[in-house]
């Protein structure tokens, strides 16, 4: 394997530990439980990444199995979907909010773009087939997190969000 590739899956092994790092301490500052909520969330996203960029290494290094379709699946819609309506039905979209909640967000929008324009980066340049799926993965898996947290962000800026644009309106 080419030693830019190993130096790409190091480099990503890296950035999720930072980005898990991130998630935790922002979500313990966090006053908002939706928002403190949500990053914990995207912590446990991280450390699934860890795993699976861990795996993988291993796989090219010949050292175990990795099935690409299924650790590869893009089932982040869902694992948002579910995470959203575990907190609407648990009572964690609170009423208290802080400054200091969007500015995480921001920070975080900012760490999960520049993952997915590394990963995407890797994923263009790669000739590999398996490299290439694998950083798609990861990109895809950034692009949603921005999303979420974007979104998350619009709530925590206008509530009234949520009930017109997110879904969250009980009569419709």
């Amino acid at each position: 394997m080419d030693q830019a590739y190993c130096d790409a899956l190091r480099f990503a092994h890296e950035y999720e530990k930072k980005g898990e790092k991130h998630y935790r301490e922002a979500a313990e500052a966090a006053t908002d439980r939706f928002a403190r909520k949500a990053l914990v969330f995207l912590a446990d996203e991280e450390v699934e990444h860890i795993r699976k960029i861990d795996q993988f290494n291993q796989h090219l290094l010949g050292g175990g199995e990795f099935d690409l379709e299924s650790e590869c699946a893009l089932s982040l819609s869902d694992r948002v979907d579910t995470f959203l309506d575990e907190s609407r039905h648990a009572g964690h979209i609170g009423k208290e909010r802080d400054m200091t909640d969007i500015d995480a967000y921001d920070l975080a929008m900012k760490s999960e773009k520049e993952g997915y324009e590394m990963y995407a980066s890797v994923e263009k340049s790669s000739m590999d087939d398996r490299l290439k799926q694998f950083f798609g993965f990861l990109a895809q898996e950034e692009q949603g997190h921005y999303k979420l947290l974007a979104a998350s962000k619009k709530y925590l800026e206008d509530q009234s969000y949520y009930f017109e644009e997110g879904g969250g309106w009980l009569f419709s």
